[in-house]
């Protein structure tokens, strides 16, 4: 464990990598059938709560250390943490203190499987064996935990890494019906908060995320949830807007940006990431912006 723990780099660089080189050599692998089938780099089990764990242990490509990734996702609310790990072609090993510990060993089922990307291209053979050993999670505050001994290997979280493009286009100013609402923190809580209508009559939508560092574990929260209409005012030209998102939210803010002088953000909004429950989202460093916007899928709105 002890060469890991220095500079895991950046993880999502990694991930972009490694995805990039499975897609680009596991064609040519197949064209030989001696080269066996491909190793799956992480699994997936069910947690509590409703909360889904995904564990993926790469090694930094420029580094040689490894890092491994688990993931907590539930319908409105997810935690990333990477942290330093031991990864052998077919075991990880990770020592993440309070919140748990992988130990597991890759034990091949002889069975490859065909598995293909979800945004298409040629399908890659994976072997449909299993990870055993010590799987053990504790999420802080308790939101969710899993203990196993065992989990089927899982390659489509590398494999979906390289999918262009994303699930719509945002686009501002102009005559956008639409606002959006954006207000951060770059303190030692490194939260931000945004709320975004496309247009007064249409549901609003609210995300927030906090990022954190304890030792070598760097973690990230997120939530996003969608309400009603009322549930974000707005009014551009004027400068002014108010929140008051659902839970896992709680309270309220309103943004005020007068004629020639510095734009407010005040009230007593707050919100319960998992793990970490009542993180202010006002107060002293937090600075807001309002603007124009809209977010649609099927026709972007045009900036000009």
């Amino acid at each position: 464990m002890s060469d890991a723990r220095h500079g895991f780099g950046s993880w999502f660089l990694i991930l972009v990598v490694a995805a990039s080189l499975i897609l680009l050599f596991a064609p040519v692998a197949l064209a030989d059938d001696a080269e066996p089938p491909l190793t799956p780099p992480g699994f997936r089990l069910r947690a509590s709560n409703g909360y889904t764990l995904s564990v993926m242990a790469l090694n930094d490509p420029r580094t040689g250390h490894g890092v491994v990734l688990l993931t907590m996702r539930s319908r409105h609310a997810g935690v990333l943490y990477a942290a330093p790990a031991s990864v052998g072609p077919t075991s990880i090993e990770a020592d993440l203190g309070a919140i748990g510990r992988i130990d597991v060993d890759f034990v091949s089922s002889g069975q490859p499987h065909p598995e293909r990307s979800a945004c298409g291209g040629e399908s890659v053979q994976v072997d449909s064996g299993r990870y055993e050993g010590t799987i053990d999670f504790e999420g802080e505050e308790g939101y969710s935990e899993v203990h196993a001994v065992s989990a089927r290997g899982e390659v489509m979280m590398v494999l979906s890494l390289v999918c262009p493009g994303g699930p719509g286009s945002e686009g501002s100013g102009g005559h956008s019906p639409g606002a959006r609402l954006t207000a951060r923190n770059r303190g030692v809580r490194q939260f931000e908060f945004s709320a975004m209508k496309n247009s007064p009559s249409r549901p609003a939508r609210f995300a927030a995320s906090i990022s954190e560092s304890r030792g070598d574990l760097r973690i990230s929260r997120s939530v996003e949830v969608t309400a009603a209409p009322g549930s974000f005012d707005f009014d551009v030209p004027s400068g002014t807007a108010h929140v008051r998102p659902p839970r896992p939210f709680a309270g309220e803010a309103s943004y005020l940006r007068p004629s020639g002088k510095s734009a407010s953000w005040q009230g007593d909004l707050s919100i319960d990431f998992p793990g970490q429950a009542g993180v202010r989202l006002t107060g002293p460093g937090t600075r807001a912006s309002l603007m124009r916007a809209v977010l649609n899928p099927s026709h972007p709105f045009r900036v000009f």
